[in-house]
């Protein structure tokens, strides 16, 4: 059972019979195996036109990029800047305002436009908030041109840290899926933690715990903007949200379980139309399991394993055996040696991440560094590409 669509699309136009419409991406354009690989957006529509003249509409409605018309501006892609401007290349992001030329089509269930066209009508809001906006969409941008530039280090690292995967390796991207890591590229709360307790760290140390609390928040409001409105990420924000308000207040840590289902109440209040989504179930599954039987697998495992280990395989069979009914549902199958690749997978991950980050920062001031960076970082990737191979048993 779906969510009620909270924006429906309303227009006075029959929806097959309307040929163009304007308004404004209210979300990342992701990548999706329909039509020879199109992006799908979500589009706030503001007018439509038909042969017959133009109608007033309103809502949000999915529409289909053609890869040609998107990939334009990217790097490394089959189409050049010059071809761009011939072709009417987009360059779509979070707020930009367009004209698509549209037409309606249906996949299964659902139902699409897609766009053929279209124009660019520039970005939404007026002033400061308005060159704010543009500026995020552009560093976007240049941040995909600089992990281009590592090869397929670089896009692991676009995906991890801003969940664009299209230099995601396919043979990869699989692998995590067939050995049951795929939470790993997902945006989440592991993600959202490395921004945050690198700036709680630097501000404990200037000027103490206040101030370390308030870099952590903003660190973490800084990272959910430049990536995108995720239903995990979104929920790993709502938590630190909360743990920050109680911090502030001098309350004490809210009960774990208690934390995850007032995150679970106010992310279906703001979002209800990501309850139908593959990543919100696994991101509350997954750690609802581990809240709620991590303890139990903790004494099923033989204490002569290492403690730290021990708790890792715990967590990781607790996630495994709440996610299980989800897994089946979306993907048809099960991966159980998630349990243990998790251990391996996973810190070498946190190192890419953490090498990531820090490489950026100092390409950014040093770029004549990035040569020598983007092998260290092909190397670690070399290292994580291996171990999701060998767990996914292919």
């Amino acid at each position: 059972m779906r969510a009620t669509n909270r924006h429906p699309f309303r227009c006075l136009a029959p929806a097959d019979e309307i040929i163009s419409m304007s308004g404004t991406v209210c979300s990342n354009p992701v990548k999706t195996p329909l039509f020879n690989g199109s992006y799908r957006i979500m589009f706030m529509v503001k007018e439509a036109w038909t042969d017959k003249g133009i109608f007033e509409a309103c809502g949000i409605v999915n529409v289909l990029i053609p890869a040609a018309l998107l990939e334009s501006y990217y790097p490394g892609k089959l189409y050049s800047p010059v071809s761009a401007w011939a072709s009417n290349g987009l360059f779509i992001e979070n707020g930009r305002k367009l004209r698509l030329s549209i037409s309606s089509v249906s996949h299964g269930p659902e139902s699409f436009f897609l766009a053929s066209s279209g124009r660019e009508l520039g970005w939404e809001g007026n002033g400061l908030t308005g060159r704010i906006i543009r500026f995020r969409g552009l560093c976007r941008l240049q941040f995909k041109r600089l992990m281009y530039s590592w090869g397929n280090a670089g896009g692991l690292l676009l995906a991890l840290l801003s969940g664009s995967r299209e230099y995601t390796e396919k043979s990869v991207s699989d692998a995590f899926r067939a050995s049951g890591l795929s939470h790993i590229l997902a945006l989440s709360g592991m993600h959202l933690g490395l921004f945050g307790s690198i700036a709680r760290f630097f501000g404990r140390k200037a000027s103490g715990r206040t101030l370390g609390n308030a870099l952590q928040l903003g660190a973490v409001c800084f990272f959910v903007y430049f990536a995108g409105m995720s239903p995990s990420l979104f929920r790993a924000f709502l938590a630190a949200l909360i743990l920050y308000i109680a911090s502030l207040l001098r309350m004490n840590r809210p009960d774990s379980l208690a934390l995850l289902s007032t995150c679970f109440i106010i992310h279906l209040i703001f979002f209800p139309e990501h309850s139908g989504e593959s990543a919100f179930m696994l991101s509350y599954a997954s750690l609802g399991g581990i809240i709620i039987f991590g303890r139990m697998f903790r004494k099923v495992y033989p204490v002569f394993i290492p403690r730290k280990l021990r708790l890792s395989i715990a967590d990781s069979s607790a996630a495994q055996l709440a996610t299980a009914p989800v897994s089946l549902r979306f993907f048809g199958s099960l991966a159980p040696q998630g349990i243990i690749a998790a251990v391996f997978v996973s810190p070498v991950v946190f190192l890419f991440l953490y090498a990531g980050l820090f490489a950026c920062i100092i390409c950014l001031f040093l770029p004549f560094l990035s040569g020598p960076i983007s092998a260290i970082m092909n190397m670690l990737y070399f290292v994580i590409k291996n171990l999701v191979i060998f767990f996914s048993f292919e």
